[in-house]
């Protein structure tokens, strides 16, 4: 009696890995360059790319986002409302266990393979944040500390949205908040900690992070409401209570 052969291109493959961008009038050039690196990272794993226009002005970019075909990616197109609003829509429909909150004006590297394998063989960890590999009108590599809850929330935000990789159990618990303005990323992850997700840090940076100097940068905007919505972010937490929580 013969052997039936495997029939290797009807088998399936979970989607492990979920990259949503919210776009708000970033320059086109920069929108193709984070896009591209996507490509160019070679991702091992099965992956979506969730792209979230958020009602842009900018004709251009709403034409090409428009016209924008890729079988991994899906367009989102809506009303604006702000960066916190677009990722939490990527969020709900990501299909990925794992998910990134990619900036539109950042790039992907590589590693980012790496950062999945590691969450899938380290199920103790929740989140995974990288070093920081700036790029733009400045180039160097700031190695970041080991997780300190203290540290995220009551000195610095240690995390940014490119730079972290996060399980998709977490988004069952928490999602951005979209009445902040700024420091949105470091309320997040902050309520994240005090749920008590655990944090890892991941020395080979998956992302290149744009750094310019005229503020037009996503991540460097609204840093005039940065004290007023730093301290609403202390302020959901009791100091002692968080550094004497169980685990």
């Amino acid at each position: 009696m013969k052997k039936r052969k495997k029939n290797t291109t009807m088998e399936t493959y979970p989607l492990e890995l979920s990259i949503i961008i919210p776009v708000y009038n970033t320059p086109l050039s920069y929108v193709r360059e984070c896009l591209a690196s996507i490509d160019l990272a070679q991702i091992r794993y099965c992956y979506e790319v969730i792209i979230v226009n958020d009602g842009s002005t900018d004709r251009e970019l709403t034409n090409y986002l428009k016209d924008y075909k890729n079988e991994r990616t899906t367009v989102i197109h809506k009303e604006n409302s702000g960066v916190s609003a677009s990722r939490n829509i990527g969020l709900k429909q990501a299909k990925g266990n794992f998910l990134l909150c990619l900036d539109s004006d950042d790039k992907l590297l590589p590693a980012i393979s790496h950062a999945v394998s590691y969450l899938k063989s380290k199920t103790s960890y929740d989140i995974l944040y990288c070093d920081l590999q700036f790029f733009g009108d400045t180039k160097y590599l700031h190695r970041k500390c080991e997780f300190s809850k203290f540290q995220l929330m009551y000195v610095s935000n240690m995390l940014t949205p490119s730079s972290t990789l996060f399980s998709k159990r977490i988004i069952s618990e928490i999602l951005f908040n979209e009445n902040l303005s700024y420091s949105e990323d470091r309320d997040f992850f902050s309520r994240a900690a005090s749920l008590g997700f655990q944090f890892k840090h991941f020395r080979y940076p998956f992302c290149l992070y744009r750094r310019i100097f005229n503020s037009q940068s996503l991540s460097q905007k609204n840093v005039g409401m940065k004290n007023e919505i730093e301290s609403f972010i202390k302020s959901q937490f009791d100091v002692h209570t968080e550094l004497h929580k169980k685990k």
